[in-house]
């Protein structure tokens, strides 16, 4: 089937925004939703707070924080070394997928001779498994246990190892305290000691599953974004699609480009949301890779929100099937205050039309909203 833009974005939205539940928002629904829209990347500790609230508005700030502390959604670093927020039944298949590359990337850069990467991904679960360790707590516990074990070895030393060590697939994440939304997450405990989904499964199965899910949640979909998404070459993705067989259907994008999608994709949703405060990193732009994340804007308003230079993407608002501005919030004392710019070539929205989404925010993340800031 041959698809236009507005075709794609229809669908992609039905799946991103899922009907409204019956009554107020409550933890079954977060659940829900999480399990629909996929893994969130939350390097932002908030970014998963707003995604919440942008496809289930009104659910509150508590509701939120009960699923992290309960680990019914966990904290990870599994894709592209990335930390995403997912469902607890999810993280098996996402550590699997994330660890295929990880020993390629031990190896080469801690230039390790004789140690396995297995034995030293090993070393760090049983470490972490009987109590919450601080970054620096595993990083030199592996300074140690690497010197005792591979002959010549010093000290991991810059970030970059350190992160790879801290950031091992197999580890949940946490911040010091309950302060899901604003803290960093620097303890880390094996994933078996704190959820039960956590049996290791065939990566190569993994994959194909997640790819089912992924066309689930932003289909249709090329190639490259199932490649980019999570962490794997292409040569994988196009063996695990093979290895689904009639799962998937193909049609064929604006540009004559393939796309995939579920034979049968999920029913419902809103394929136009409304207006929606969405947060850094929102999977209307990370769900695809870099080339092929103007589903939703143009290449020009793409460039105001993503900031190549340190990664980084601003929070935006989709309206009318489109994103339309940028938005942050300023403290004011005790109370907030949100600023709305619009994106190259949008005019400037009117009250009535963001207020509500801007209180969904305040819900989710328990803010005093003072005032709405809508700039020209």
């Amino acid at each position: 089937m041959r698809l236009d833009r507005d075709q794609l974005a229809e669908l992609t939205l039905r799946r991103q925004f899922p009907s409204a539940p019956a009554g107020r928002p409550a933890l079954r629904d977060l659940r829900t939703v999480f399990r629909r829209i996929g893994p969130v990347q939350s390097q932002a500790p908030r970014a998963p707070f707003l995604a919440a609230a942008s496809r289930l508005p009104g659910l509150d700030y508590h509701t939120i924080c009960a699923a992290l502390e309960s680990y019914q959604l966990v904290k990870t670093s599994n894709l592209r070394g990335t930390v995403h927020t997912s469902v607890a039944d999810r993280f098996a298949l996402l550590d699997a997928v994330a660890r295929l590359g990880r020993s390629t990337a031990i190896l080469r850069q801690l230039g390790l001779q004789r140690v396995d990467p297995a034995e030293l991904e090993a070393e760090l679960e049983a470490f972490c498994t009987d109590a919450w360790r601080s970054r620096d707590e595993i990083c030199e516990h592996a300074d140690q246990w690497l010197a005792a074990h591979e002959p010549g070895f010093g000290t991991l030393g810059s970030s970059s190892n350190r992160g790879l060590i801290w950031g091992h697939s197999g580890l949940i994440r946490r911040p010091k305290d309950a302060a899901w939304e604003k803290r960093t997450d620097i303890y880390h405990r094996t994933a078996a000691a704190v959820i039960e989904e956590a049996e290791p499964v065939d990566p190569e199965a993994a994959l194909a599953e997640l790819i089912t899910g992924h066309c689930a949640a932003y289909g249709p979909v090329h190639r490259r974004d199932l490649a980019f998404f999570f962490g794997v070459g292409l040569t994988r993705v196009d063996t695990a699609v093979a290895a689904l067989g009639d799962t998937l259907v193909q049609h064929t994008g604006p540009d004559h480009e393939p796309l995939f999608d579920l034979a049968r994709p999920p029913r419902g949703g809103e394929s136009d949301p409304g207006c929606r405060l969405l947060g850094e990193f929102d999977g209307l732009l990370l769900g695809f890779s870099g080339p092929n994340r103007t589903r939703f804007c143009t290449e020009e308003q793409l460039a105001a929100i993503w900031r190549k230079a340190n990664g980084l993407f601003a929070p935006v608002v989709l309206h009318d099937q489109r994103l339309v501005a940028t938005w942050r919030t300023v403290a004011r004392g005790r109370r907030t205050e949100i600023e709305i710019t619009p994106l190259p070539g949008e005019s400037r929205l009117s009250e009535d039309i963001v207020a509500p989404p801007a209180q969904d925010v305040a819900t989710a993340l328990n803010l005093d909203l003072a005032d709405l800031r809508l700039l020209p």
